[in-house]
């Protein structure tokens, strides 16, 4: 597990102060289930990358949570979990949602909508600390109360996309990038 503080990151990406409390760039637990003779785990990770160098540097931060088994009988299972991009929010005006993209429940794209974006962030969250607590949650239960579960995903086909107000935030990075 490495520390914000110590990688020169800022951490919690601007804007975003809910990510306060997740204070380790990655983690895991895992748990055993003594009955069927397996361990069972979660683990998170938080790449950031900078999008360029100028007075102020702005980071997209991926953040990817996967699943594993592994049985007595040495078989082994990992799988996506919950994954999506979040960007520092450089345009106040527009809302957080708008600096979440490509998001992914167990490697199905979920629409990006407000209420995708806003239940795949409490989702994330919620996750992320229990696995920093040493807990293992059970995902499909957690996937399916932030109703993010891949069966779940048509619920989001009526919503409003927030494609427009992506392409505008994207390209003012775009024009930021390139000195304009």
């Amino acid at each position: 597990m490495g520390r914000f503080d110590t990688m020169n990151i800022l951490w919690p990406p601007a804007g975003w102060n809910q990510f306060r409390s997740i204070q380790y760039s990655s983690g895991q637990a895992l748990a055993k289930d003594i009955g069927k003779a397996r361990i069972f785990g979660l683990q998170f990770r938080i790449d950031s990358v900078p999008l360029f160098k100028n007075e102020t540097k702005l980071f997209r931060h991926d953040i990817v949570i996967d699943g594993w088994e592994y049985s007595i009988l040495n078989e082994s299972i990992e799988y996506p979990v919950l994954s999506f991009s979040i960007m520092d929010k450089f345009d106040m005006a527009l809302p957080r949602e708008c600096f979440i993209a490509d998001i992914r429940s167990y490697d199905t794209h979920v629409p990006h909508t407000r209420r995708s974006a806003n239940r795949a962030v409490s989702a994330a969250l919620f996750i992320m600390k229990q696995i920093e607590n040493g807990n293992v949650p059970d995902i499909n239960r957690v996937l399916r109360i932030y109703k993010l579960h891949p069966n779940q995903v048509p619920i989001y086909s009526s919503e409003k996309l927030l494609t427009e107000q992506l392409k505008q935030a994207f390209a003012e990075t775009r024009h930021k990038d390139a000195g304009v």
